[in-house]
């Protein structure tokens, strides 16, 4: 009978453990989302700051204000009250006309990463190192992508095809420089054979693709999600574009796709020399 009622016991407390710990996860991970947003909100007040829009800035500030002091504040006042009301003060007294508005605003963002750390809801180093988790991942992506590539397609065969057709593009342009129309005429009746070659390496570029493309949309759209509307790096510049607008940072689109074809390429001259 003891042991009967020693076991119940031994349950029941398991069992209030797990729900405390399974409850305390749920809270943390509901205080890493509002970290995110709050975060997020001050980050999108920077890109109103930077494009003139103070407006705008101060929308984005007032929405980050009133999730930290509901949902944040609150946990940073029993570690550290201090913290906490430099935040406050920070949200509400911040003068966003003025030429260091950025510089300030930057400062509120670090203390409240500070504190959301202090009571163990900083957002996840996927997000808090986005660049360089994002960059890792490009890196890896482009190696594996490279040596598919280079274990698929018959590179002897595709580089002397692309030789032979840099050849003749040389001897067809030097041809009619010179207007020599009888060497000219003979470049044009090998131009079939010519092309018939620029399509087979076409087609061996397209090989590899049948191995990843797959994987590497599954890739793309999980990461897309997962970044969505967060910035991954600030531009130290203004960066005007046709149709796009002014770049001031960049997200998960942007950085990846530099860091992808950047390592693409560098992978290609050491493994394959294409």
């Amino acid at each position: 009978m003891r042991k009967i009622i020693t076991i119940v016991i031994l349950v029941a407390l398991l069992s209030v453990g797990l729900t405390g710990a399974v409850l305390a996860q749920q809270t943390t991970a509901e205080n890493r989302d509002i970290v995110w947003k709050v975060l997020n909100g001050i980050d999108g007040s920077i890109h109103a700051i930077k494009k003139g829009d103070t407006t705008g800035a101060q929308g984005y500030l007032s929405t980050a204000y009133i999730l930290y002091r509901d949902n944040i504040s609150p946990g940073v006042q029993s570690v550290d009250n201090a913290l906490d009301n430099k935040i406050k003060q920070s949200f509400n007294s911040l003068n966003l006309s003025s030429s260091s508005a950025e510089d300030s605003i930057r400062t509120l963002r670090a203390d409240v990463s500070l504190a959301a750390s202090k009571i163990g809801a900083s957002v996840s180093i996927v997000y808090g190192h986005a660049m360089f988790v994002i960059l890792a991942i490009a890196i890896v992506f482009s190696l594996v992508i490279t040596l598919i590539t280079k274990r698929v397609v018959d590179w002897p065969k595709v580089k002397a095809a692309r030789k032979e057709m840099d050849d003749w593009r040389k001897q067809m342009l030097d041809a009619q420089r010179k207007k020599d129309m009888k060497r000219l005429y003979k470049l044009q009746q090998d131009q079939k054979r010519i092309m018939g070659l620029q399509g087979q390496v076409m087609m061996s570029s397209f090989k590899p693709a049948i191995f990843y493309i797959v994987p590497y949309f599954i890739l793309w759209i999980w990461l897309s999600g997962l970044y969505k509307g967060w910035v991954v790096a600030w531009l130290p510049f203004s960066l005007p574009l046709p149709y796009f607008g002014t770049m001031i940072s960049l997200g998960f689109l942007s950085w990846f796709l530099i860091s992808y074809f950047g390592f693409s390429q560098i992978w290609r001259k050491l493994l394959i020399g294409d």
